[in-house]
């Protein structure tokens, strides 16, 4: 499960280039800690509800930057 939400995000993220520019904290508008798929849509559009709900690991409908971290990172 963790490799498919993994590879789902990995593609939904690194899909716009803003996913290798912009930080946690550029893309947290509001500076509350958590990024809304709102948040996440206005630097990098493609990304699908469904790839977000993935990186969502606690399924609390916000990534935490440790989630956030993880959808970004490659292993290369």
């Amino acid at each position: 499960m963790k490799k498919t939400i993994a590879t789902i995000a990995a593609l939904s993220f690194a899909t716009a280039a803003a996913a290798q520019a912009a930080s946690f904290a550029e893309l947290d508008a509001d500076q509350n800690g958590e990024l809304t798929y709102a948040e996440v849509t206005a630097a990098m559009p493609d990304m699908t509800m469904a790839a977000f709900a993935e990186a969502d690991a606690d399924a609390n409908g916000t990534l935490s930057e440790e989630e956030f971290t993880a959808a970004t990172e490659t292993d290369g």
